[in-house]
């Protein structure tokens, strides 16, 4: 068989993405024939997900639509690549934790850090220069591959990538779909019959239009926000890392909503990070960030046993489990839709994160958006959106100098300037403090940051 496709997807130990994409692509008749070269610096990891993988081509009889190879080495297996994807986390789970640890150490408390605050500057500076080298390599061995990025730090990553790199690279992130699905159920309204504007960074974008068949829908959404609000809060609503449609699930998020009338994507969890003069030593609504609220040690536990399930379905001591085949609702959702989409030049409209390039005035060219992207045969087209309200932009621009310090930081190794970054994010504003924090990441991920050898 000759596959007439070929997607290369960097981080496949990933094995949640690389389980979804492939189930994905096995159920998409229409997509025809792919050959999926799995990339991994970990070798037990990649052996997880291509053992996976050629468990699910033969449970479904897709040998003649689906070959699946797996290599370490990325340039061996990039040229001839239509697609590339990466989804990579330096230095995993383990790493994750230890960022968490050191910054509580020093009384920052996050309930994710992957993106901003400490935990978040943490992880770019040990992941944007191996993007930066990733995205060197498919600029050199494939050149005319489209190129789909799900790492975080993501507003870091892309920007990096395209400045640094040159390449074209979408960001993608389901947190933008999911949350347009959320609020046409808090409105009790079909989703497909729902549609938004918007514009932000990854993990805060800010859905400013929300329409129903073409009606404004945000006077829905406000009526039953305040009818749940009046009622006193469940505690077991706040702080939960699993959504429950309930107002006070995300009692921050609806405080955005009715200061600026736009609700911000990726909810509390989130959302909460990029206002951390709000949450003095962790306090939430009674609960603590990242501890009792939002656990981080919680949501790393959840991914540890999927992976383990994964790793049992791969070596084949418990059962394929086969309802992964029915469903599309993981971080590679959006992808498959938008290769169909390019692959019949449908120009339909998606979520992404793109060089702004003017699209949102008032912000920088060379920042990283997440706003709609029309995908087209020629690559994803950046939709303008001019009418995003100022304070929205104002905040907007306040969080990214802090990125914009920390990616130079991250190229150049440079301590002081990682320094700075730090204190621009506004965590820890007392320059000592930051020092000391900043030189405490450093030193526990000494081993993931050679620039800063």
């Amino acid at each position: 068989m000759s596959p007439s496709r070929v997607l290369v997807l960097i981080g496949a130990g990933s094995a949640v993405f690389t389980r979804g994409l492939l189930a994905d692509l096995i159920s998409a008749d229409d997509l025809g024939s792919w050959e999926i070269r799995l990339v991994d610096v970990n070798p037990e990891a990649l052996s997880v997900a291509a053992r996976l993988a050629e468990r699910m081509v033969e449970a479904r009889g897709a040998g003649d639509k689906i070959v699946v190879r797996s290599s370490a080495d990325r340039r061996a297996v990039l040229p001839g690549a239509d697609f590339v994807v990466t989804c990579v986390g330096v230095g995993g789970r383990t790493a994750w934790q230890a960022d968490h640890d050191v910054c509580m150490r020093h009384g920052v408390y996050q309930p994710v850090g992957d993106s901003v605050m400490p935990g978040g500057i943490s992880r770019l500076l040990r992941t944007v220069p191996v993007m930066v080298e990733i995205a060197r390599d498919i600029a050199e061995l494939a050149p005319g591959a489209y190129f789909f990025n799900y790492s975080n730090p993501m507003t870091a990553n892309v920007a990096a990538m395209t400045s640094y790199a040159g390449v074209e690279v979408v960001g993608l992130c389901h947190g933008m779909h999911h949350v347009q699905r959320e609020l046409a159920a808090f409105a009790g309204l079909p989703f497909e019959e729902t549609s938004t504007l918007y514009a932000g960074i990854n993990h805060l974008t800010f859905i400013y239009d929300f329409r129903h068949n073409g009606r404004d829908a945000w006077p829905i959404v406000r009526e039953r926000m305040e009818r749940e609000l009046a009622e006193p809060a469940d505690p077991a609503d706040i702080g939960s890392i699993w959504e429950n449609g309930k107002a006070w699930h995300n009692p921050f998020s609806w405080e955005i909503f009715r200061r600026y009338g736009a609700y911000p994507a990726a909810n509390d969890r989130h959302v909460v990070e990029f206002f951390p003069e709000r949450w003095a030593g962790g306090a939430y609504y009674g609960k603590t960030l990242g501890v009792d609220a939002f656990s981080v040690p919680e949501i790393l536990e959840w991914g540890e046993q999927r992976y383990q399930s994964m790793r049992a379905q791969a070596e084949g001591t418990v059962p394929l489990d086969e309802s992964v085949f029915e469903r599309s609702t993981g971080e590679q959702e959006q992808l498959i839709a938008i290769i169909r989409s390019i692959l019949g030049d449908r120009r339909e409209m998606f979520s992404v994160n793109v060089p702004n390039r003017g699209a949102v005035p008032g912000l920088p060219d060379d920042a990283a958006l997440e706003i709609p992207g029309v995908a087209t045969a020629r690559g994803l087209r950046p939709v303008r959106v001019p009418d995003l309200s100022a304070p929205l932009t104002a905040i907007l621009a306040r969080r990214l100098t802090s990125v914009t310090l920390a990616v130079e930081a991250a190229m150049t190794g440079d301590r002081d300037l990682a320094v700075e970054a730090v204190i621009a994010d506004g965590a820890v504003t007392e320059p000592d403090a930051a020092a000391r924090l900043t030189d405490a990441l450093i030193a526990e991920q000494k081993r993931f940051l050679p620039n800063f050898a």
